[in-house]
């Protein structure tokens, strides 16, 4: 999914609730570990710095070299997420196309510094190794100041003697007395370590988006070239609906109106001298006009079904459950009905996806479960086939994909091999009605 929706959970030590020692421990740990994602993002600054001020022709490296700092960025935004609770932006756009017949490393530098979010990323990989793990080590710092107040109560006089003197911090450690102080502040500062690791983790989140978010304006261009792309994208799917409607009625009903016509136009010739031609005619005529009739239904039923306009998108998509050739289960928990656009989108999003299970997945169930909440209508398809579905390789998806970008929507598709598959449609929505209905 081109976005992160978290719909409850646990929520994580974000630095605002009172102590714990279970938060402390696990945040002395994430502090650890976002100490070392930290160091070890100099190796990528390394790596983009080196590429810059490679000798050789073109930009060379330089667009893997960032292409692997765009994934750090996206493993340490997810991070963040998942750990503080602080939700940071991704890019707005894809890294900027490399510039034909460029060389040299004022070309590189260049390449780098005209995409506003590509010299963000470059800034923050430089930055990172310094003030991302020092703040990162200080709770770490706290504990091993701790341990060494504590060494010092037991070691440190002997140890003081023979080495001319040692320190605590301020305090000179030289008897018994200054060794006890010691060890008193060291104890006192593991349980301040306790207490400043989960906060030092979510400072580190906030310091990580503050170096990553792209601005406003950027956003809104972002979000300007995607509405650009999915009006192209919605008015393609319009002419190619109405393409089709008018092929449909060419080659079905319209075709069966005329003959009908001639059937009627030699009957009338045949009134007179022929009675039992024109009886057979008549009926000929009478069963033209209920195919027409069929053929028609079926083209509105293709356009907007009756039972999605007449009963909502639940008895919609329980219908469609009914003859899926797979055994379906349909989970219904909406507030209300969306508006008619989005119920529309969805019921043949769904139904494109119940296609896809029956033709290609080899399932023997699936299950359908449509739920609302902050503000987004959220479907799950579920199936115990053999996995294996890839939106960029399959038209029906990448179809589906196009249709929900139209309402801001989204797609994720989570196929492994031997399955299962869970497709996720998120379409933002507002469902005014209080009643609930559940299946």
């Amino acid at each position: 999914m081109d976005r992160t929706t978290q719909l409850g959970g646990n929520r994580p030590p974000d630095g605002t609730r009172g102590f714990s020692v279970a938060d402390g421990l696990t945040g002395l740990r994430r502090a650890m570990t976002l100490c070392g994602m930290s160091i070890s993002a100099f190796g990528r600054s390394l790596a983009v710095s080196g590429a810059i001020w490679l000798v050789g022709p073109g930009l060379g490296v330089v667009p893997r070299a960032m292409e692997g700092v765009r994934n750090l960025a996206a493993r340490r935004r997810e991070v963040a997420l998942r750990w503080s609770g602080v939700e940071i932006p991704g890019p707005p756009g894809p890294l900027p196309a490399v510039p034909e017949g460029a060389s040299g490393a004022a070309a590189r530098y260049r390449w780098i510094m005209s995409d506003p979010q590509t010299r963000r990323e470059w800034v923050w990989v430089l930055v990172d190794p310094l003030a991302g793990a020092f703040l990162a080590f200080l709770p770490i710092a706290l504990v091993l100041s701790g341990v060494w107040g504590i060494f010092l109560a037991f070691f440190g006089v002997p140890l003081s003697a023979e080495w001319d003197g040692l320190w605590y911090q301020f305090i000179p450690v030289e008897g018994r007395a200054t060794a006890v102080l010691a060890g008193v502040l060291g104890v006192l500062q593991l349980p301040l370590a306790l207490w400043a690791a989960p906060r030092a983790v979510r400072r580190h989140a906030l310091y990580t988006r503050s170096m990553l978010a792209p601005s406003e304006s950027e956003l809104m261009a972002g979000r300007i070239r995607h509405l650009a792309t999915t009006r192209s994208d919605a008015v393609d799917t319009q002419m190619a609906e109405i393409r089709r409607i008018e092929r449909d009625l060419h080659d079905g009903a319209q075709a069966r109106l005329v003959a009908m016509g001639m059937t009627l136009d030699a009957a009338e010739h045949l009134l007179e001298s022929d009675p039992e031609a024109v009886r057979a005619l008549l009926a000929e005529a009478r069963e033209s006009s209920s195919k027409a009739l069929e053929e028609l239904r079926d083209l509105v039923r293709g356009i907007h079904p009756p039972v999605l306009a007449d009963r909502g998108l639940t008895d919609a998509v329980r219908a469609l459950a009914m003859v899926c050739p797979v055994r379906t289960e349909v989970r219904v928990d909406l507030p209300g009905r969306p508006e008619m656009p989005v119920e529309s989108a969805a019921y043949f999003a769904i139904s494109e996806i119940l296609t896809n299970v029956a033709k290609h997945s080899g399932a023997d169930r699936a299950r359908i479960d449509i739920r609302y909440a902050h503000g987004t209508l959220r479907v799950t398809v579920t199936d115990d086939g053999h996995g294996g579905a890839d939106a960029s390789r399959g038209s029906g998806l990448r179809g589906i994909e196009r249709r929900l970008a139209t309402f801001d929507g989204v797609l994720a598709v989570h196929s492994p091999a031997n399955g299962p598959t869970t497709v996720t449609m998120e379409l933002p929505c507002v469902l005014p009605s209080p009643k609930t209905t559940s299946s």
